[in-house]
């Protein structure tokens, strides 16, 4: 006899409850921005802006020079802003839960 495990595992989760089964692909990372950033330091550095082809990463006017954030919602995740980085300051973190979800 053959077993759908498939089936039996979605039964074993209606009866002993568990994480519920996520659809569709896994959200895709964010950059983030970690304080050993040039540009955070004072100095003048927007390479990552440069390199951002989707234009998630703005620059603010600050007391001492402009200071960098990512717009999550514009974040594609591609990570091309991270290798240009000269102290290598960006990461590809996992995105904020609320985004995830859409919400």
């Amino acid at each position: 006899m053959a077993y759908d495990t498939a089936r039996d595992l979605g039964r074993r989760r209606l009866l002993f409850g568990g994480p519920a089964a996520r659809s569709g692909p896994p959200p895709s990372p964010v950059a983030a921005i970690e304080e050993s950033c040039l540009a955070l330091r004072g100095v003048a550095c927007m390479s990552c802006r440069d390199a951002c082809r989707a234009g998630a990463i703005r620059f603010a006017l600050a007391f001492g020079g402009a200071r960098p954030r990512v717009e999550a919602e514009a974040c594609t995740g591609c990570g091309d802003c991270a290798p240009v980085c000269p102290v290598g300051a960006i990461a590809m973190a996992a995105r904020p839960e609320r985004e995830a979800r859409g919400a």
